[in-house]
């Protein structure tokens, strides 16, 4: 159904794809793996026909839809050219789908979305609610392959454990890239694994939890290959000097032939070991922040209305002291980012106010991007920035932006490599505060550890927003903002169970 021929592509001189064939058949659910940057997104865009590559075909008969890993960002643009739809009107009308106001609502509550319903008007959804309704869509225009890029990353847990199933008794085709180890493991029959060395795909039945055996076991063989290969050269080359110690020119001729075959067998042992090289992961230092006073923050009487008589916020207030971590917790659609962008100046509340205390610098990071202009290259984007004594270039290193990728352009950057470009610019300007909304989203595993690793060592004051129970759980979390309760007070172990679900 689907086969892709010997493509390739380079970018900012650096390979990303080198002759990669693949086929599809019918009612195939593939999994496709790999670290940041490896290129799994530019792979999807061009079998999405998005993106041209260099060398190489797509064959492809039926019909395709695709979700973009930068669904929150087109959407955006989508949706102000909308203004006054309802969720029906967008999807019958202007997406031209062939359903039901009657099932439009059923699968709104099936993400999680109560309250909202096909009159609901799109332009005053959340982010998070528009891209489930933008997700609704694609579902429903029934294609023959569904390729979904991330698509759980700014969907609670019950709207994902929904799509799993969904995914699981689709009756065609699906290729996803997600980081949600559970949506990998389930209904998945096959890995592509996109290896960031080779630069190629290789493949593996099973689900994400039989690609990490295989891959262990594959490990385990080439190491156990290795050492034999480095015995056999070692033997070949110790024999070959013994002949050449010797008298006669007929054995140092076969000692010249045994040096030859020694090289050879070396020559082996060294492609078995580049096998078993491994990806680099960043390495985070967060500088040591400017000092500030105890009083971080002051929030009294807080309340947001888009539209007049409904409100987002209603009344929020709390107070945050220096060096406190405080987790705000909600569903989609409850306001976390919005009150997020009030603190940081980008908003202005309706009623109540704010204050940030003496000697405070906020660092703000969007799950949006905001702070990166897309037609700028990964160095323009940083120049300005109050470095002091850090060397930009190996600063920019330890988040893995290497080598020429310093001279591409935003746009041409995965959603990766977007958001360590966005946490190096954050982290390079020693904030004593850190306002982080979903500064997780993706990034791979390895990358998520790292990235807590920082921030528990962190000497400043962080307040963010995270649907990963486990990243919010070891990040000693001081105290939670509940929402939509609006209730705050100091964390208890309990609320756990509340992230990512509510």
């Amino acid at each position: 159904m689907l086969n892709i021929q010997s493509i390739s592509i380079s970018k900012g001189g650096k390979e990303i794809l080198k002759d990669i064939n693949l086929f599809v058949g019918p009612n195939e659910k593939i999994g496709l793996v790999g670290v940041n940057g490896a290129g799994k997104s530019t792979l999807l865009k061009i079998i999405a026909k998005q993106e041209e590559p260099d060398l190489g075909d797509i064959r492809f008969s039926g019909k395709l839809s695709y979700l973009s890993q930068e669904i929150h960002k087109e959407i955006v643009n989508d949706i102000l050219s909308h203004k006054n739809l309802t969720i029906g009107e967008y999807l019958i009308l202007e997406r031209g789908l062939d359903i039901e106001e009657w099932n439009i609502n059923k699968m709104l509550n099936n993400m999680n979305m109560s309250g909202k319903t096909s009159d609901s008007i799109l332009t005053e959804l959340s982010g998070g609610q528009k891209i489930k309704v933008e997700l609704i869509r694609v579902l429903f225009e029934n294609s023959n392959i569904l390729i979904l890029d991330e698509p759980t990353n700014f969907l609670d847990i019950p709207s994902t454990q929904w799509l799993m199933g969904y995914l699981v008794n689709y009756p065609r085709s699906v290729i996803v890239v997600s980081h949600d180890i559970r949506l990998m493991n389930k209904g998945i029959s096959k890995i592509w694994y996109l290896n960031d060395i080779k630069h190629n795909v290789e493949v593996y039945r099973g689900n994400y939890e039989d690609f990490l055996k295989q891959i262990s076991l594959k490990d385990e063989l080439l190491h156990k290959t290795l050492k034999a290969q480095e015995r056999k050269a070692k033997r070949i080359y110790e024999s070959a000097k013994i002949l050449s110690g010797r008298g006669s020119s007929k054995e140092k001729k076969k000692a010249a032939r045994k040096f030859e075959q020694a090289e050879i067998e070396k020559g082996k042992a060294l492609s078995i070991s580049k096998e078993l090289i491994k990806s680099k992961k960043m390495k985070i230092e967060i500088p040591v922040p400017h000092n500030c006073g105890r009083n971080i923050l002051t929030v009294e009487h807080i309340s947001k209305e888009y539209v007049k008589g409904v409100p987002v916020l209603k009344d929020i207030s709390f107070e945050v002291e220096k060096k406190e971590r405080v987790v705000i917790i909600g569903k989609n659609g409850v306001g976390k980012t919005t009150l997020l962008k009030i603190l940081v100046g980008k908003l202005k509340q309706s009623k109540g106010k704010y204050k940030w205390g003496k000697g405070t610098d906020v660092g703000y990071y969007s799950q949006e991007y905001e702070g990166l202009d897309y037609n700028q290259t990964v160095l323009e984007n940083i120049y300005g920035l109050n470095w002091g004594d850090i060397d930009r270039r190996a600063f920019l290193g330890r988040f893995l932006l290497i080598g020429d990728m310093v001279n591409q352009k935003i746009k041409t950057l995965s959603g990766g490599e977007k958001t360590r470009l966005a946490l190096a610019k954050l982290f390079a300007n020693k904030h004593n505060v850190l306002v982080l909304d979903e500064p997780t989203t993706y990034l791979d595993s390895d990358s998520q550890s790292v990235l807590l690793s920082a921030l528990r060592e962190y000497k400043g004051t962080i307040l963010i927003v995270s649907h990963q129970p486990e990243f919010v759980r070891k990040l000693d979390i001081d105290k939670v903002l509940l929402m939509p309760d609006e209730k705050f007070g100091y964390y208890k172990e309990e609320y756990i169970e509340r992230v990512g679900i509510i």
